[in-house]
């Protein structure tokens, strides 16, 4: 592979424990009920939209998402990185691929904001060749538009393309745009989802992932 595309939560940094302080912290605001870190597993992935309407239950308005997503996006931005880790192995894999001349790029469905944040605090010396949250120009995943953007601006192929994540909607985003994708079990969702999604491949640890994108 010449190109890598990584997802970010769950893939390469477990951000679980600061995006559920930061969704309880809105909750909270109007007085509702908020939810263990663990349940976030399973509420994360479709975009800040969907994590607030999902989390707001029947107590959803626009009118309230809106203030929650407000909320939540002022508090994150002061605390997106108090809890956020590196996965293990993971910032070697990603010199050992510099050192390969292999590229990398991020693909997430967090706001776009937040994305270079996180990646600078994490693995501060490496480069990506893009980063990219949720933006208005393209639709969030599993729409797959930002995935073939980012190929084609670059100037490479669809053949020469893995994405790397941790979910179903990974799953789909890849293959939508017909790239190969492989699942992480590392990861918020787990082995038997992406399984169950099609993923064409699954490895359980970074070495692994390595072994797969140089095809040994």
């Amino acid at each position: 592979m010449k190109l890598v595309v990584f997802d970010l939560d769950g893939t390469l940094a477990d951000t679980l424990a600061d995006l559920a302080n930061a969704v309880n912290f809105a909750l909270a605001r109007q007085s509702l009920p908020t939810y263990p870190v663990e349940d976030y597993r399973h509420f994360v992935g479709n975009g800040i939209d969907n994590l607030i309407r999902v989390t707001m239950g029947n107590a959803y308005t626009p009118e309230g998402a809106e203030r929650a997503k407000a909320d939540f996006q002022a508090y994150y931005a002061e605390h997106c990185t108090d809890c956020t880790v590196a996965y293990d192995g993971v910032e070697t894999l990603l010199d050992r691929l510099a050192a390969d001349k292999t590229a990398t790029a991020v693909i997430s469905n967090k706001p776009d904001r937040f994305v270079p944040e996180i990646l600078s605090a994490l693995y501060p010396r490496h480069t990506f060749l893009s980063a990219w949250g949720q933006q208005e120009a393209f639709p969030r995943k599993p729409s797959p538009e930002a995935l073939e953007a980012l190929i084609a601006q670059n100037g490479y192929q669809k053949s020469d393309t893995l994405y790397v994540g941790d979910s179903n909607v990974d799953v789909m985003f890849a293959h939508n745009a017909g790239v190969r994708v492989c699942g992480v079990s590392w990861g918020f969702r787990g082995a038997a989802e992406l399984r169950e999604a099609g993923a064409d491949a699954i490895v359980d640890s970074a070495e692994e992932l390595y072994l797969l994108v140089k095809g040994e």
